[in-house]
């Protein structure tokens, strides 16, 4: 079951725990919200840690600014 990211445009960012096709809304003011990007890290075939980031900024392992781009 995952766990997605949210943002309410009133109250900031959130997670939650999604089952299937569940709406979400905003846990403290109940309006509409967006399911964003999240970072995620990993660890590579050389024993260090990286991060995809969100936002056009590049991850340490490469220079593109999409980590759909990367390996």
């Amino acid at each position: 079951m995952p766990i997605y990211e949210f943002r309410c445009e009133k109250c900031g960012d959130f997670e939650k725990l999604v089952l299937g096709n569940d709406e979400v809304v905003c846990p403290s003011c109940g309006c509409a919200v967006q399911r964003i990007m999240s970072a995620c890290n990993f660890k590579s075939a050389a024993g260090d840690f990286k991060t995809s980031g969100s936002g056009g900024a590049s991850c340490s392992g490469c220079t593109s600014t999409s980590c759909a781009t990367c390996h």
